[in-house]
């Protein structure tokens, strides 16, 4: 049989039938489409905040209780009691410490070799590049402001003393000392500066007694023995010069290395003395009570260790800290004063009236 061929209504038919589903799909991607638009968002509750910053409020919390404790000792003593807090100068000192870039700039995160590597230290290693050990900057930054919160509350109730013999390290140790009004030994340990303080207090008086005696003018000396006192008072100056006016021991110590200052850590432990120092690699951190793990040696991290130190102490004395004067009685000339002896001037009328008298016996 014949196949009869579709006509082309037909196949218009069908094409239309097959079409109306995707007008169907089209459509209802059209409302997806218009569907996916983003509703608009309401306006998100505001909770309401006390307009008292944060460091106000941590600055109430802490002041109440301290007039509670001044209260009672106001009742046991019956005597009335100042109110002197550290909290103001503690927020401060909080976002006054180097970042970790600037710590990494300065050098701080270098050790020494491996070799020479101190098993206490190891917590405080980051990793290790060909023959030397890297510290971790991040402890070192957490350690450095519990340090820094330390010494400002330190120099609040006392003298802090710095100490550094290191030759590349002592111009920025004095320097620095000077501007926060703090002690300082640059030269030399003297032993027993803090063990035997009662025997350094007599040299420090004799040391001034010689400026004093310089000052005013020295009275019926040879030059000889001019020379010898400004050779005993180079040799006191040299050891003294940083703690001239100390009248009580300091109540904390910064130490550059523990490990160079060996004799002044040990002191410090004997008393009892908080001791702040930079550990490195080849050092005891255990020995130290605020330990910060860094590099020692180079001058940007001494400096900016050092500079930091200086802030803290300043903050906490309030600039009523230490006045140095520099003085050199090896360039100035002193000054000699010479008594008229009165016994001297009338015998020496006498010799003169003794020859005029026998001058007149020739002539006559």
């Amino acid at each position: 049989m014949a196949t009869k061929k579709a006509s082309p209504k037909a196949k218009s038919k069908v094409v239309k039938k097959k079409t109306a589903p995707k007008k169907a799909v089209k459509s209802v991607k059209k409302v997806k489409a218009k569907s996916s638009k983003p509703a608009p968002k309401k306006a998100p509750k505001v909770k309401k905040v006390s307009t008292k910053p944060v460091k106000a409020v941590a600055k109430k919390e802490v002041k109440k209780e301290v007039k509670k404790e001044v209260k009672k000792e106001e009742k046991a003593s019956g005597k009335t009691v100042e109110i002197k807090t550290y909290v103001e100068k503690e927020i401060k000192l909080k976002g006054k410490l180097p970042d970790i870039k600037e710590l990494l700039a300065a050098g701080v995160q270098f050790g020494h070799k491996t070799k020479r590597l101190n098993p206490k230290m190891s917590d405080y290693i980051h990793s290790r590049r060909w023959d030397i050990h890297i510290i971790d900057v991040i402890k070192t930054r957490e350690n450095l402001e519990k340090a820094v919160n330390f010494l400002g509350k330190a120099a609040f109730e006392g003298g802090v003393l710095f100490v550094g013999t290191k030759r590349q390290a002592q111009d920025i140790i004095e320097r620095e000392a000077r501007r926060a009004g703090a002690y300082f030994i640059v030269n030399r340990w003297p032993g027993g500066l803090l063990t035997n303080f009662g025997l350094i207090k007599r040299s420090l008086k004799r040391l001034l007694e010689i400026e004093e005696s310089f000052d005013k003018g020295v009275e019926n000396m040879t030059k000889y023995e001019i020379s010898r006192m400004k050779a005993e008072w180079d040799r006191l100056n040299r050891l003294y010069s940083g703690i001239k006016t100390i009248e009580q021991l300091p109540t904390a110590v910064v130490i550059l290395d523990s490990n160079y200052e060996k004799v002044a850590l040990n002191e410090a432990k004997r008393l009892s003395i908080p001791v702040v120092s930079i550990v490195d690699t080849n050092s005891n951190p255990d020995e130290v009570d605020y330990p910060i793990p860094g590099n020692d040696d180079a001058l940007s991290s001494i400096e900016m260790f050092m500079h930091v130190f200086a802030n803290a102490v300043l903050e906490g004395n309030g600039g009523k800290g230490v006045k140095h004067e520099t003085k050199n009685y090896n360039v100035t000339e002193v000054k000699i004063k010479r008594k008229e002896n009165p016994l001297a001037s009338g015998s020496e009328g006498e010799t003169q009236a003794e020859g005029s008298d026998a001058k007149v016996e020739e002539k006559n």
